[in-house]
């Protein structure tokens, strides 16, 4: 059973994101949890927050690891806004700028909504949700560690600050963030949010190789477009607008 909050949007200092929040030690995943909050009647902005997760999932029906008290692990429920493909990035952009506003980390976003530190991946989004209603928005934040504790390729905050970062600090930091962006987004202004994804993006102007559809292609990353899709101006000098898939900096 999780231990509830009243509306935290007076601490937390946000219009809608965190109105309520539900923590668990253990739960199978906080997106799958935040959906049955959500048939419960819960509002749009409550948060899930837990310790632990026993079925996380990553993009790609990939399974999310975590390592118990030491991962930022949350979901939030949101109605989709106007341009649905800039919603998990906002959520990435959200940590990011955390990261390196707040932390001085050198954090970056690598197309569609994974956060780097020095190259390896420090953080995960992604968005699930039936057609019609609220969706939930999850992010997976690897806090405190020792990248040997994580499967090759990732990396922990800790690692790159020095220090441990406390994870309800950080939550509520990543939650005041995603209120601003997701107010610009369900209000119809998604420039800000394109804008500040080009400050932190990894892939622009870089060489890298594609995989979408069954299809694999290699040539230049040419930038986020407004509708969250990814320009690659390919090999045979066709410019790919990219809406899902697995791209790899060459």
């Amino acid at each position: 059973m999780p231990s509830g909050e009243a509306d935290q949007r007076g601490r937390l200092g946000t219009r809608l994101v965190g109105g309520r929040v539900a923590r668990y030690e253990t739960i199978d995943s906080t997106n799958l949890e935040a959906l049955r909050l959500a048939a419960r009647g819960f509002p749009v902005g409550t948060a899930v927050i837990a310790g632990t997760q026993t079925a996380g999932r990553g993009r790609l029906g990939r399974r999310w690891m975590d390592v118990p008290g030491r991962c930022l692990l949350m979901s939030v429920l949101v109605d989709a806004p106007p341009v649905p493909g800039l919603l998990t990035a906002a959520m990435a952009l959200s940590a990011t700028q955390v990261l390196a506003l707040e932390h001085g980390l050198p954090a970056r976003i690598k197309w569609p909504n994974d956060v780097l530190l020095a190259g390896r991946k420090v953080a995960g989004v992604l968005a699930e949700g039936p057609d019609a209603g609220p969706m939930a928005l999850g992010i997976g934040i690897n806090v405190n560690g020792r990248p040997g504790e994580l499967p090759a390729g990732a990396t922990f905050v800790s690692h790159h600050l020095g220090e441990e970062l406390d994870l309800d600090a950080l939550a509520a930091a990543v939650l005041r963030r995603l209120d601003a962006h997701y107010h610009s987004l369900v209000a119809g202004d998604a420039g800000p949010v394109v804008e500040e994804l080009a400050d932190y993006d990894c892939l622009t102007g870089r060489r890298v190789m594609a995989r979408a559809g069954g299809r694999t292609l290699f040539g230049e990353a040419l930038g986020w477009l407004p509708d969250g899709r990814l320009a690659i101006c390919d090999d045979a000098g066709e410019t790919i607008h990219l809406d899902a898939g697995e791209v790899t900096l060459i």
